[in-house]
């Protein structure tokens, strides 16, 4: 019986082990023009509202390699953005402001709207260091929702979990004085890229299921 439970737990522990892997997300600035939008009291007094135009068609690369689907690039994907952006402050040369809300990339193809990846942000941070402006996520403040597009390519059971990170890099902002002496954000126009990455598990239940999996076939070959 020992030597049963004991290579049954090493099975599920091995298991446990290797299940755990990474996803990348990126996109590159599509051209020509500056497709995000800061628009200036939106949201209320002092709160911009960063939204990104819908009609600029981005390739979104996932790279699921470690997950076993390879790499997968929507041709003809979208962004939809709807993130606050609070007041900012300046201390060492750097500026910082707070980043709420949500944005959601989806396929686009035949002119139907299938989610891919939607990203949930409680809290995170605008970053200003010289002339490197970015938009920056990570857990436990922010998490990421598969969607239908995306989810076909998991296996079954798969859930997402930390360290999970996400990252809009800014160029081209035009008017380059953008912040009000107060800290709050005039209106502006950006280009944006974007780079992130999850990893993924299978269920909690799925491991137990593999778990009792490997006592029942070590109880057969006993027999």
């Amino acid at each position: 019986m020992t030597k049963i439970c004991i290579a049954a737990a090493v099975a599920t522990l091995s298991l446990a082990g290797a299940a755990q892997a990474g996803i990348a997300f990126s996109f590159a600035d599509p051209i020509p023009g500056r497709q995000l939008t800061s628009t200036a009291n939106a949201q209320e007094a002092g709160v911009a509202n960063l939204t990104y135009d819908q009609s600029a068609q981005i390739q979104f690369l996932v790279d699921g390699t470690d997950v076993g689907f390879g790499s997968v690039v929507f041709q003809n994907a979208r962004l939809e953005m709807n993130l606050s952006l609070g007041a900012a402050s300046t201390a060492g040369g750097v500026t910082q402001a707070p980043v709420t809300g949500s944005f959601t990339i989806y396929d686009f193809s035949n002119e139907v709207r299938t989610n891919i990846l939607t990203g949930i942000a409680d809290l995170g941070t605008y970053v200003r260091i010289g002339n490197t402006n970015s938009l920056l996520f990570s857990d436990p403040s922010f998490s990421y929702v598969s969607g239908p597009a995306l989810s076909a390519y998991l296996a079954p059971g798969t859930t997402f979990t930390d360290p999970t990170e996400a990252v809009f890099t800014l160029t081209s902002i035009s008017p380059s004085s953008f912040l009000n002496p107060d800290g709050t954000f005039k209106s502006f126009q950006a280009n944006a890229s974007f780079t992130g990455n999850t990893e993924v598990v299978p269920a909690p239940g799925a491991l137990a299921l593999a778990g009792l999996g490997g006592l029942l076939v070590t109880r057969r070959k006993r027999a």
